[in-house]
């Protein structure tokens, strides 16, 4: 078999893809072929965006994760559609807290963002995906999945239960022709890890990861378009760390 990232003809969805990280993951996905949806929580006029973005194979849907209805009238739109063969779940948020610091409102904020609009994506995704006996599932993880730190508490009960959710549904899934997994990025150069840290701060982030630098996005993309294409045949229920070696020391 011949290494290729064809993805013509494939219905995908990726959720939070307006910038960062899945924007980049939407557009590798645009440049090979894919047809992509993308969810955000600001409107967008999707002629505007094909033309911005330079394909004519991407569309808009704005889903605000924290409305009922917004959720609601998104969940309508895929169970309305004839296949979709790729989802990434990579939308989230986060609060920094300590625990005794936090509040109730932050906690039901970040899961109802980074787990439980998953939960019912995939839900709701994996049934049309069985229709067809075929799929992929990606959710978009973090390093915080899998170890933690002080003030870490509501973002890694999110993601380390994002986690179990992909590593049960890869078991449920796995005899109808769909795989699923999860990546989970370390410290990543994105828009807003430069507008949240200072020139210093990403010094000090550089200099403890082994590799010595931060992740960009297009190396989170490449990672996500391998496991959702035709190479990947076997690979399900992982959680995949890609961090350069930071979780390691």
């Amino acid at each position: 078999m011949s290494l290729s990232l064809d993805f013509s003809g494939k219905k995908i969805l990726v959720t939070g893809g307006t910038r960062g990280i899945g924007k980049k993951i939407a557009t590798q996905f645009l440049i090979n072929g894919g047809d992509v949806t993308i969810t955000g929580t600001k409107l967008i006029d999707e002629s505007k965006l094909k033309k911005d973005w330079g394909f004519k194979n991407v569309h808009f849907k704005r889903v605000d994760f924290l409305q009922k209805e917004s959720v609601s009238t998104f969940l309508e739109w895929i169970n309305n559609q004839e296949k979709i063969d790729i989802l990434v779940n990579n939308a989230g948020i986060n609060k920094i807290d300590k625990n005794i610091d936090s509040k109730t409102s932050d906690f039901e904020n970040l899961i109802d963002v980074n787990l439980k609009g998953p939960y019912l994506f995939c839900r709701e995704v994996s049934s049309i995906m069985k229709k067809n006996k075929y799929g992929k599932i990606v959710n978009i993880s973090s390093i915080w999945g899998s170890i933690t730190r002080s003030g870490r508490s509501l973002y890694s009960a999110s993601k380390f239960g994002l986690v179990g959710l992909t590593k049960t549904l890869a078991v449920e899934l796995a005899p109808h022709g769909i795989l699923v997994n999860a990546v989970a990025p370390g410290f990543t150069m994105t828009e807003l890890t430069k507008k949240t840290n200072s020139k210093e701060e990403i010094e000090d982030l550089k200099n403890a990861i082994p590799i010595k630098r931060l992740a960009e996005p297009i190396e989170i993309a490449r990672l996500v378009l391998f496991i959702t294409s035709e190479m990947n045949t076997y690979l399900t229920g992982q959680n995949i760390i890609i961090d350069g070696g930071y979780t390691n020391i």
